[in-house]
């Protein structure tokens, strides 16, 4: 299992994270899953996405016609990850975005898993090439 990002989804998280390195922003990925790949086409930004209640996920979803795959973090905390270790993201795709030393993005991606606990998963993966 692995995740693809496209241009527009990795230039999207970039840019954001350029705009405020500090920051915590957050918010839901757009996409589709084909196989055993996640591929986000793009994002969206949402203030206070980890603590988004079920109705509201749920609403969104439908707004984007069941295509969140999932949410990101940039430079998430550990109270703020736990939020979304919940059984309406199981199977979704976290990514953990970070600003390294270099002024890159550094790209983490996990998928929520469950085994008598919600817990985070990581897997592989790229972007456009």
């Amino acid at each position: 299992m692995d995740a693809y990002l496209s241009r527009e989804a990795y230039q999207a998280l970039e840019g954001l994270n350029l705009l405020a390195p500090g920051s915590n922003s957050e918010g839901l990925l757009i996409g589709h899953k084909r196989g055993h790949r996640y591929i986000v086409e793009y994002v969206f930004p949402t203030p206070g996405a980890s603590s988004i209640s079920p109705d509201k996920y749920f609403n969104l979803d439908q707004l984007f016609d069941g295509k969140i795959i999932g949410f990101f973090m940039i430079k998430p905390e550990e109270k703020r990850i736990k939020r979304i270790l919940a059984p309406f993201a199981y199977g979704k795709l976290f990514l953990e975005v970070d600003l390294t030393s270099q002024k890159k993005t550094a790209l983490k991606s996990f998928i929520v898993d469950y085994t008598d606990d919600f817990f985070l998963s990581p897997i592989q993966i790229k972007k456009y090439k």
